[in-house]
């Protein structure tokens, strides 16, 4: 039967973070963390059919949710960056504790904001054996970004009352403050990794061509385009993105 085994770890900040575990019968098999975006959580449809898949090739994944997400303890509304970036060292630090995995081979998938988590995290502990990292619409450039998903009198708005209503979710100010003038993009010109960027033609959320800009500037990425928006929705898309991420994975863990 498949293991799916829940895991629970307390960050810096005395929250605890929920995750699930997908681990394959193979002895010590070698570790993927899926990182989810803003607001986003572990248990996104996406994100547990590639944990399922993964896991059948012998692979073991961990999804979780930030502090203010999903299951996890905290606020949505004091996410930074830098907070993400705690709470990735945690639970990677707690998972090789406690399970014997191949501390050796090791991925990272991650989507949107997650993918600047995961990309800054790695620059901080390169003593990591990573092998490769997979990004879904990558939200690098912060500062054209945070333009894009707010007009001038919600930005305004944000600023002025420390917090911002976006449908459901409150947005902190901390967030703002930390992004609104930063392009992450540079980054990757330290890690030389092989990285494949799977992104929607069709995303309106992050648009294709900051994906194109960074395929074209470093030649360690792999631009893959799929037919779809930002959230991989459609049933087919969503297919035709877990095979290439399970492809991809495979080709550097084994």
């Amino acid at each position: 039967m498949r293991k799916e085994i829940p895991l629970v770890f307390e960050n810096k900040r005395g929250e605890q973070l929920i995750g699930i575990l997908h681990l394959p019968k193979k002895e010590k098999p070698p570790l993927v963390v899926l990182v989810h975006g803003f607001g986003q959580t572990k248990s996104k449809r996406s994100l547990v059919r590639l944990a399922r898949f993964l896991e059948k090739e012998g692979i073991a994944v961990f999804r979780f949710d930030f502090s203010g997400c999903g299951d996890s303890e905290g606020e949505l509304e004091n996410t930074t960056l830098k907070r993400q970036i705690e709470d990735l060292d945690t639970v990677i630090k707690g998972i090789f504790k406690q399970v014997n995995l191949d501390s050796r081979r090791m991925a990272f998938v991650a989507e949107s904001l997650g993918c600047v988590a995961a990309t800054l995290y790695y620059k901080n502990h390169s003593d990591i054996s990573l092998k490769t990292i997979v990004f879904w619409t990558p939200a690098f450039c912060q500062k054209k970004l945070i333009p894009i998903w707010n007009s001038e009198e919600q930005l305004k708005e944000w600023k002025k009352k420390g917090y911002l209503i976006v449908k459901d979710k409150k947005m902190g100010l901390e967030y703002l403050k930390e992004n609104e003038n930063k392009d992450y993009s540079s980054v990757l010109s330290k890690i030389h990794l092989p990285i494949l960027i799977l992104h929607g033609e069709k995303d309106e959320v992050v648009p294709l061509k900051f994906s194109e800009k960074l395929a074209k500037k470093y030649k360690n990425i792999k631009l893959v385009k799929l037919d779809t928006d930002h959230k991989f929705e459609d049933y087919f898309e969503q297919q035709k993105l877990i095979k290439e991420t399970v492809s991809w994975i495979k080709k550097y863990l084994f």
